[in-house]
């Protein structure tokens, strides 16, 4: 890794952090390495009494451009240097990805032995729950959003593990939390509440659990049943003590949608927090990847679709969900795709501008056959439009 050192007020947008000359607990920021995207990570970092940065040359822009009299030549334009970095190597791409499957096994180790303590005892461990708090958080510091986020998403379906749910969710939390970003306090307790929000379910007859979103449905009774989860989380937790009672208020509240369609009843939606809401929304889209309750699984392009038309609706909030989507994409990267042209391609790029149309490296051609040099293709911008390639279909792959 190539790093340069310069001055905090140097920074810009495009740049990739690589280090701060500041301890990770006085951060205003979850990460120590990350990518330069809005003007107020940098004031963060100003007010927090970061005076110097190490960048990453590898990983953004090296430099900030610099102003000269000439004009560029007749027929040229001047392009942005941010907009000439190039997507990743596979082979960088494909290391990220092996190193967020390895921390994944040992976060979800951490947050096993969370629920493993719940079902023999019926209590939380405080301490076991924070050891997995700090597990997630500190494996977040190393690994990329894209990977971290595809270890978790894929190959999920039909996984409805309460344990794995907990890690995705917590996680997924932590990953919206700091696009928002929230203080290291903020981002604990939504990371606690995330980890915690589901073990009112175990307390819920299995076959009610099982069988939460089937296309039968429920019956009355057994409807009722299940939208007790919530309370019977915060009243475990009040019986112990020693849970903040943020972390409370934000498992009370999370699926109480804001046109009020959710649960308890008695909770109004215009009133819970955007910590509330971040995990509305990462608990429904690991449902709808799961397949969790007996509903049919889908895929992460499919589930965004629907969370899409439940925030036009009005249970999720639109502005989370869009930062959401904007901070994993439509088609994440690490994803495999099929392409019209029945060729097969992997992300290694979003377009902000355009979602839908990220960057991929076409690797097989129509039929499997593996192409002898991988090509990149900006789906946004090609110079055949009558010949345009597009994402068809997500393909799931066993990595």
């Amino acid at each position: 890794m190539a790093t340069t050192r310069i001055s905090v007020r140097e920074l810009q947008i495009g740049m990739y952090v690589a280090r701060l000359d500041l301890s990770w607990f006085r951060s205003p920021l979850l990460r120590h390495s990350f990518l330069i995207e809005h003007p107020s990570q940098i004031d963060k970092l100003v007010r927090a009494g970061v005076k110097i940065v190490d960048i990453d040359l590898d990983r953004g822009v090296a430099s900030p451009p610099r102003q000269t009299s000439e004009t560029p030549h007749a027929g040229t334009e001047a392009t942005p240097t941010w907009s000439m970095k190039q997507p990743k190597p596979l082979a960088q791409l494909n290391e990220e990805y092996v190193q967020a499957k390895l921390a994944k096994q040992q976060m979800g180790q951490a947050v096993e032995s969370v629920f493993t303590t719940i079902t023999k005892t019926g209590a939380v461990n405080p301490q076991q729950a924070a050891e997995a708090v700090q597990e997630i958080t500190i494996a977040m510091r190393t690994l990329t959003d894209s990977a971290i986020f595809m270890a978790l998403s894929q190959n999920r379906s039909g996984d409805s593990t309460l344990s794995r749910h907990a890690l995705a969710t917590c996680t997924l939390s932590l990953v919206l939390g700091q696009t928002f970003q929230f203080n290291p306090l903020e981002l604990q307790e939504l990371a606690t509440a995330a980890l915690l929000h589901d073990i009112g379910l175990l307390q819920i007859r299995p076959a009610v659990v099982s069988h939460a979103h089937a296309a039968s449905g429920l019956s009355k009774v057994d409807q009722h049943e299940l939208e007790t989860h919530p309370r019977r989380a915060v009243l475990m937790l009040e019986r112990q003590g020693r849970i903040e009672t943020a972390i409370l208020h934000l498992i009370a509240n999370h699926h109480v949608y804001l046109d009020d369609s959710g649960y308890p009843k008695e909770s109004r939606g215009q009133f819970t927090s955007d910590r509330s809401r971040i995990l509305m929304v990462v608990d429904r889209y690991d449902e709808l990847i799961t397949g969790f309750g007996g509903a049919f699984p889908l895929t992460s392009h499919q589930a965004f679709q629907c969370l899409y038309q439940e925030a036009r609706q009005g249970a999720l909030d639109q502005r989370i969900l869009s930062s959401f989507i904007a901070r994993v994409g439509i088609y994440p990267v690490h994803s495999h795709v099929r392409l019209n042209t029945q060729e097969s391609a992997v992300v290694t790029k979003l377009n902000q501008e355009k979602l839908h149309q990220p960057i991929v490296t076409i690797t097989h051609q129509p039929g499997g056959t593996e192409y002898l040099m991988p090509f990149v293709v900006d789906l946004a911008h090609q110079t055949d439009e009558s010949q345009a390639r597009a994402i068809e279909t997500i393909i799931e792959m066993d990595r």
